[in-house]
């Protein structure tokens, strides 16, 4: 299982995620196969200061199902711009929520 969390950075996960992304694909590809299935599963926490979050849903939820994960699903939380911006918002329920299923 992986939690795939990170900022919402120009409508897509931030840097670090990607080049963590990316470099599965060397296992992805291989001979062996050593990513695909396998009772794997994935959940993505993002958080911004707006919203904006179709294009990075679109691409984890297409990565999900390349590498036939269990998506776990999404818990984004836009409009967060100040500190203390996210206190009380449903996600934060959505958050914990996720993180007791599993």
């Amino acid at each position: 299982m992986i939690v795939q969390a990170t900022p919402l950075y120009y409508w897509n996960m931030s840097g670090q995620i990607r080049t963590a992304v990316a470099r599965l694909f060397g296992l992805e590809e291989g001979d062996e196969n050593l990513l695909r299935g396998h009772g794997r599963a994935s959940a993505l926490l993002m958080a911004a200061e707006g919203n904006g979050f179709e294009d990075v849903v679109s691409y984890y939820d297409h990565l999900m199902e390349h590498l036939k994960w269990k998506n776990l699903g999404h818990v984004l939380a836009g409009g967060n711009g100040d500190v203390g911006d996210i206190k009380g918002k449903l996600e934060l329920e959505h958050a914990y929520e996720l993180g007791r299923s599993i």
